[in-house]
C-alpha cells in the first residue's frame, strides 16, 4: 500500500505488519508475539500478558490468534468486595481472525474477513463476532472500510469477601439468583488516503447500539453528603445506550530529519447526553536505522450522563430510580503523556544472534491525571516481535 513511501512512514501510520508472503516460493511468513501489560491506578492493578500469533498464506490469506489472561487486584468495593478487602480476578481471553485480499477486473483490491472472542472471569462471560471489509484503489492510494462487530455479555454475582452477603438488586443473599444480559452492535466506517509521498490522511464515523443490563451489579449509591452517609440505593443505568464517534487523523513526514508528525481528534456522543472530545499529538522520530521513538500527548474531557449527581439526597431519589456512583458517568478531564521506544535486530546481524535481526522489541509507559476518583494512573507494556 505504501511501495512509494519510506518504510518508517508505512510502519509509523500503519503499525508493524507481518512480512507478506512470497506468491512465487509459495512461503507461509509470520509474527509471534509476546506482551506485557500493566495498568495501576489508586485501587486497582492490572497485570494482562498476551500471545499472539499471526500468519500470511502465498494466495493472500491471513490468519491470527490471540490469547490473553487479565490478572485485576482491587480493594473497592464498587469492584465487587462488599468490605475494604483485597482481591484479585482473573479474566481469560481468546479471539481468533482471517481475511483475505481479492484483486477485482476493475484493478482495486477487496478485503474481506472477520473473526471472534470469547471471555471470562468468574462473574462475567462475554462473546462476540466482527466483519471487516476494505476496498483500496488500483494506486493503493484511498482505502474504504467497513466493519461491524456483536456481542453478548452475561453478568452475574459472586460472594467475595468480608460480610459474604451478596449486594443483589434483586433482593437477598443468594447471588446466583443474579443474572442479567446485555447486547451491542457497532458499525463503523473509514476512508483513509495518500495525498503526497508525505502526507496522510483518515477519517470515520462510528455507531454503536448497546441494549440490556449496563450497570454494575456490585455498585451501590451512596445517599446523602461525605460527613453523613444516610444509606444506598441500587445503582441503575437506562437499558439503552447509543453511541456515536467521529474521528480524523492527519500525518505529516519530514524526510530531512526522518520525524513524523500526527494530529488526531475524537469527538463522542450518545444518548446518555454524555459529550466528549480527544484532540491528541503524536511526533515519530528515527534514532538511526534500527529505533523509533514516539512521543504522546493526550487530552480528554467530558460531560455527565444526565442521570449522574454528586450527592444524591435520600429525599429526592428511591430505590429503582436512575442512578449511578460510576466516575466514568461524571464529568471529568483527564491529560495523558507517553513514550514508546521501538527497536528492531538490525545490529544483530552477522554476530551470534543474527536469528533475531528481524525481531523488534517495544517498551511504553503512559502516565494519567485524572480529575474523577479513579484517580491518576500509569499504563506500561513491553512487547517482542518474532517474525518467521
Amino acid at each position: 500500500m505504501l511501495r512509494r513511501l519510506p518504510l518508517l512512514f508505512a510502519l509509523v501510520v500503519l503499525g508493524t505488519a507481518p512480512g507478506a508472503a512470497d506468491e512465487t516460493t509459495g512461503d507461509w511468513t509470520g509474527a509471534l508475539e509476546l506482551r506485557g501489560n500493566y495498568y495501576w491506578e489508586t485501587s486497582t492493578r492490572v497485570v494482562a500478558p498476551s500471545l499472539d500469533v499471526s500468519l500470511a498464506a502465498p494466495n493472500g490469506t491471513r490468519f491470527g490468534v490471540e490469547y490473553l489472561v487479565d490478572a485485576i487486584t482491587s480493594a473497592s468495593q464498587a469492584a465487587g468486595a462488599l468490605t475494604d478487602n483485597r482481591f484479585t480476578e482473573i479474566r481469560h481471553q481468546g479471539s481468533g481472525r482471517v481475511s483475505h485480499e481479492l484483486e477485482l477486473p476493475s484493478g482495486h483490491f477487496l478485503t474481506l474477513g472477520g473473526g471472534f472472542y470469547a471471555s471470562r472471569e468468574p462473574d462475567y462471560r462475554s462473546g462476540g463476532a466482527n466483519f471487516l471489509s476494505a476496498l483500496s484503489t488500483r494506486d493503493r492510494q484511498t482505502t474504504y472500510t467497513f466493519n461491524a462487530s456483536f456481542l453478548h455479555d452475561e453478568v452475574r454475582q459472586l460472594f467475595r469477601t468480608g460480610s459474604r452477603v451478596s449486594p443483589n438488586p434483586m433482593g437477598g443473599t443468594d447471588a446466583s439468583r443474579f443474572a442479567k444480559n446485555f447486547d451491542a452492535m457497532t458499525l463503523a466506517g473509514s476512508v483513509e488516503r495518500i495525498l503526497t509521498p508525505q502526507l496522510y490522511v483518515q477519517g470515520g464515523y462510528q455507531y454503536a447500539y448497546l441494549n440490556g443490563f449496563l450497570a454494575n451489579p456490585y455498585r451501590r449509591v451512596p445517599l446523602g453528603d461525605i460527613t453523613a452517609r444516610e444509606g444506598t440505593v441500587t445503582e441503575i443505568h437506562p437499558t439503552v445506550r447509543r453511541r456515536h464517534t467521529l474521528h480524523a487523523r492527519l500525518a505529516y513526514y519530514i524526510r530531512a530529519t526522518g520525524t513524523s508528525v500526527h494530529l488526531a481528534m475524537r469527538g463522542y456522543a450518545d444518548s446518555w447526553d454524555v459529550r466528549a472530545v480527544t484532540p491528541e499529538v503524536r511526533l515519530y522520530q528515527e534514532l538511526g536505522e534500527d529505533a523509533l521513538l514516539r512521543l504522546r500527548y493526550r487530552h480528554y474531557n467530558q460531560t455527565a450522563a444526565f442521570f449522574y449527581q454528586d450527592v444524591y439526597l435520600p429525599t429526592e431519589i428511591d430505590d429503582g430510580d436512575l442512578a449511578t456512583f460510576d466516575p466514568k458517568m461524571s464529568r471529568f478531564h483527564s491529560h495523558l503523556a507517553g513514550f514508546q521506544l521501538r527497536v528492531r535486530g538490525g545490529f544483530l546481524g552477522g554476530t551470534v544472534l543474527d536469528g533475531l535481526r528481524n525481531a523488534t522489541l517495544d517498551f511504553n509507559l503512559s502516565y494519567i491525571w485524572n480529575t474523577n476518583r479513579f484517580g491518576n494512573g500509569v499504563i506500561g507494556s513491553a512487547g517482542l516481535t518474532l517474525p518467521f
